[in-house]
């Protein structure tokens, strides 16, 4: 619900909340967007004039954000101007209410488009939200590898030496992983996305211990890299799950090992932000993004895949901002190309524990 009418907002919510419906209110445009970046609706209620952003700016940036712009989108206005309506839905609006409307009229229409926009989902809805080549092709390059280590250990065991038998069960060790990684992070991406994910209060880790376990992960996949990493990080107890915070650092520094040439370090730093926040940040000299690449960040974004053929869906980058926004911390990127990427994370303390 976007409205910056503090009473019409807290209304409508109220009502809804009492039907059961899951709630999250906005004064204008820009909150609205700030919400969405963690949060999938299956419809959004908007007022055309508020200040800030307004519903037509609002509705005109979600349009071109294909993980949204099926998402209907009605529109609530008291403006008399003529011929509106049919100018909003010409504009791509699912409807369109006339401040003051009834409840009953409200909630038939919230009813009717939730209704349609849950068939939608339920038939066309794939589970990978980028271009199917790109998954089949992540799917089916580890899962070539293992079947075929398979069949030469099979096959030709009696030709192969220890270090060569060694050499294929390593194959399919990285191949099942990279199999294993694809299909957790598409998963990861459809849970968020229909907001199965619950991100619990209570949850706490200390980042040290959590940061030396994933690198040991990362490393058994880029081997021998390991002196490209340079880290100072103070120890700290923050209110961020294990999962979760071994999720961001194997995504973030892998996407840094990939996207920077093997004579460039990576930095990791952390230390306490303030009496709020730890401040962790991740910090490349790769080929960097340009500022229409960092604007169009989002699920399975792969960017230059031509001119730079590496493995996976693009799905890491923005799910690690997801789970930072969701476990309400502030995630920042900075990056030019070819000179590297900066990205600066914000993550709460533990309380209890950060004196």
């Amino acid at each position: 619900m976007v409205d910056d009418e503090l009473n019409l907002r807290e209304t409508i919510s109220e009502l809804l909340l009492y039907q059961d419906y899951d709630v999250k209110t906005a004064k204008n445009g820009q909150e609205a967007l700030d919400i969405l970046e963690y949060w999938d609706p299956d419809l959004i209620l908007c007022d055309i004039m508020m200040p800030v952003m307004d519903g037509n700016a609002l509705h005109e940036i979600i349009k071109d954000i294909p993980s949204l712009n099926t998402i209907p989108f009605i529109f609530l206005t008291a403006k008399k101007e003529t011929n509106l309506m049919r100018k909003c839905l010409i504009q791509g609006a699912d409807d369109f209410l006339h401040k003051p409307f009834k409840i009953k009229e409200l909630t038939t229409v919230i009813e009717s488009k939730i209704n349609r926009f849950e068939k939608i989902k339920n038939t066309s809805n794939n589970l990978y939200p980028g271009k199917r080549n790109s998954f089949l092709h992540e799917i089916n390059t580890p899962l070539n590898g293992i079947l075929g280590s398979i069949e030469l250990l099979t096959g030709y065991k009696e030709h192969l030496n220890k270090k060569e038998v060694m050499d294929l069960n390593n194959a399919i060790k990285v191949s099942g992983e990279r199999l294993y990684r694809t299909l957790t992070n598409v998963l990861l991406y459809q849970n968020i996305k229909n907001n199965l994910i619950e991100f619990n209060d209570n949850s706490t880790c200390e980042i040290f211990n959590t940061f030396l376990h994933t690198k040991e992960k990362i490393f058994k996949i880029h081997e021998g890299q390991e002196k490209r990493i340079t880290f100072e990080i103070d120890k700290a107890t923050i209110k961020v799950s294990q999962k979760h915070l071994q999720f961001i650092f194997y995504e973030l520094i892998d996407n840094a090992l990939k996207f920077s040439s093997d004579n460039k370090i990576i930095i990791v730093s952390g230390e306490q932000h303030n009496d709020e926040y730890y401040e962790l940040v991740i910090r490349d000299f790769g080929i960097g993004l340009s500022k229409q690449e960092l604007s169009r960040i989002g699920a399975a974004q792969q960017f230059n895949r031509e001119e730079n053929e590496h493995q996976g869906l693009g799905l890491g980058l923005f799910l690690s901002r997801i789970i930072v926004k969701k476990s309400d911390g502030i995630f920042s990127i900075v990056s030019k190309v070819n000179e590297g990427t900066r990205i600066k994370i914000l993550l709460p303390l533990n309380q209890k524990n950060s004196n």
